[in-house]
């Protein structure tokens, strides 16, 4: 029957496309990983500077007041880091699905050029077939003449 002489390039493009859907997949699960990363840390230093604010309210004990301080800045620090991955991480799924939309595109160009050829292959076949079907037709009306 028919056969589609660029089966192998579309079988390779579909690999890509696939092992691109995976890798997106793996790159917004790293993505929500360090969302939630940052999201846990941005909680965690406003507890600790609420709570520094009630210690200062009541006393001011100097050494507790500089290591909250200092633990508040280290913190401000990880927030920062945090956030440029998370920065990081959407420019890379922005660019991976960049590739997954290029692929897909270059996949349903030669699924579409596959369709037309199955698609005149079969008006061909159909065409042949009534040709038959009338040659056949005439040979009797000639027989029975």
């Amino acid at each position: 029957m028919y056969r589609f002489n660029l089966q192998v390039l579309l079988d390779y493009r579909k690999r890509i496309e696939e092992g691109l859907q995976i890798e997106c997949s793996h790159i917004q699960q790293e993505l929500e990983t360090e969302r939630q990363a940052l999201l846990s840390c941005q909680q965690e230093k406003v507890r600790y500077e609420e709570e520094l604010a009630e210690k200062e309210s009541r006393e001011v004990n100097l050494q507790e007041s500089v290591l909250y301080r200092d633990y508040l800045r280290g913190m401000r620090e990880k927030i920062e880091e945090l956030k440029n991955r998370v920065a990081t991480k959407k420019i890379e799924l922005d660019n991976k699905q960049e590739e997954l939309l290029v692929a897909t595109k270059n996949r349903k160009v030669l699924e579409k050029v596959k369709e037309k050829h199955a698609k005149e292959f079969m008006d061909e076949l159909e065409k042949r077939e009534r040709r038959f079907i009338d040659e056949v037709s005439i040979r009797r009306y000639q027989r029975s003449l």
